[in-house]
């Protein structure tokens, strides 16, 4: 097909795991020879990065619901004319579906990153063509919410195996200031409610505790440091547990970071203690890193640790804190056990949760989308119309 003309339209006002993915597929897209725009938020890190990655950016204010950003945002949409549409979070929907209201009906795509039920069903329904969601779990929760099981697709997070090979693990122990006998778990996720820090910090005490004790063996009696990597709204609540459990003195609260594969490298196991996710693309960095995951069952994260040979990781039940410290514990104590896990994790990562598998699947969901919408044209049938024999065999094929 000729060259595909995308815009990606990003309102987030931090960083994460949602942005990261974005800026990965306009680097793809552009690597694949397609034509990628960005529209994002003037005081975010999302319009500035890609700016200096040399993409073409449109700048606007706050959300971008108010008029000006809205006039803005339309003319140059009825400009440039893209195919694509791609609405990187749920505000994104709002803000450029009303400004791609009855244009030249390009393809709409809302990416749905939580396994939680979204807000606002009409929005979806209205505002988007297709919802890409990042697991089968995302998506069944965009389903049991009422959003239409024709618009829904399942594309996997990928990261860059480059990026995280880039890692050092020395490097990583020096800037933490950790000497090679103390164990290291590493958790990177934004500090808020469905990470579930709470439970890893309750966890993390038991462990600290039975060492501090003499309840472990004298050879498997080490030093601790739990470090998380990342900020948030919880930071200040998360630092008083742990001084009211008498473990901060092991607990590192490191903030944002650009360091993050030299941090994960640096650990001894990596973990995520979720309670809602879509899916959990810090933990792909682990498994392409080698690194022993310790996780939960929360949302898409079982998707990720599918192998039909031998467990890649410890999975426990979310919020369940005996059974992650117990899991945490056999991670950082039985090393030839976690470094199988470890070498399996990463051949299973780099099979099917790379950036560039991303990217092309991506490019083929829009492939397929604009084909529907050619034939569509051609026959007559509402720009807007879903196929439903087309829709309805991919639906099938998600299994949601």
């Amino acid at each position: 097909m000729r060259p595909i003309k995308v815009v990606l339209v990003s309102t987030a006002r931090d960083w994460h795991g949602g942005e990261q993915q974005a800026l990965l597929l306009a680097q793809g897209l552009r690597q694949h020879g397609h034509d990628c725009r960005i529209v994002a938020r003037r005081d975010a890190p999302f319009g500035q990065r890609l700016q200096e990655a040399g993409f073409a950016v449109t700048l606007f204010s706050g959300k971008g619901w108010n008029p000006l950003a809205q006039w803005r945002i339309r003319t140059g949409w009825r400009q440039w004319q893209p195919n694509i549409l791609h609405f990187n979070d749920s505000h994104a929907l709002t803000t450029g579906g009303c400004a791609a209201w009855r244009l030249h009906q390009p393809v709409r795509i809302v990416a749905r990153r939580g396994s939680a039920a979204p807000h606002s069903v009409w929005r979806y329904h209205h505002f988007a063509d297709q919802v890409v969601c990042v697991s089968r779990a995302a998506a069944r929760a965009c389903a049991a919410a009422g959003i239409d099981t024709n618009r829904l697709g399942v594309v996997y997070d990928g990261v860059d195996p480059r990026r995280v090979a880039a890692g050092n693990r020395d490097r990583g122990r020096r800037t933490l200031k950790i000497n090679d006998r103390t164990k290291v778990v590493v958790c990177v996720a934004s500090l808020t409610t469905p990470k579930g820090h709470h439970c890893l910090l309750d966890a993390w005490a038991r462990i600290v505790t039975n060492n501090r004790t003499g309840q472990a063996t004298p050879a498997s009696r080490n030093s601790f440091q739990l470090v998380l990597v990342g900020d948030g709204p919880l930071r200040p609540q998360l630092q008083q547990q742990a001084e009211g459990l008498r473990v901060s003195n092991t607990v590192r609260f490191l903030g944002y970071r650009e360091d993050v594969p030299d941090l994960i490298q640096a650990a001894d196991v990596c973990t995520l203690a979720s309670h809602l996710e879509g899916l959990g693309s810090s933990l792909i960095d682990a498994m392409l890193a080698a690194r022993p995951v310790v996780t939960t069952t929360a949302g898409g994260i079982p998707e990720l640790l599918e192998n039909d040979s031998s467990p890649v990781a410890w999975a426990v039940r979310p919020n369940d804190t005996a059974a992650l410290a117990n899991a945490l514990r056999t991670a950082l104590t039985s090393t030839a056990v976690a470094a199988q896990r470890a070498a399996r994790a990463r051949r299973h990562a780099t099979q099917h949760f790379t950036a560039d598998r991303m990217v092309r699947k991506t490019v083929e969901l829009y492939e397929q989308l604009l084909s529907v919408r050619g034939r569509g044209a051609r026959t007559g049938v509402p720009a807007c119309a879903p196929n439903k024999s087309a829709n309805q065999s991919h639906a099938v094929r998600l299994g949601i």
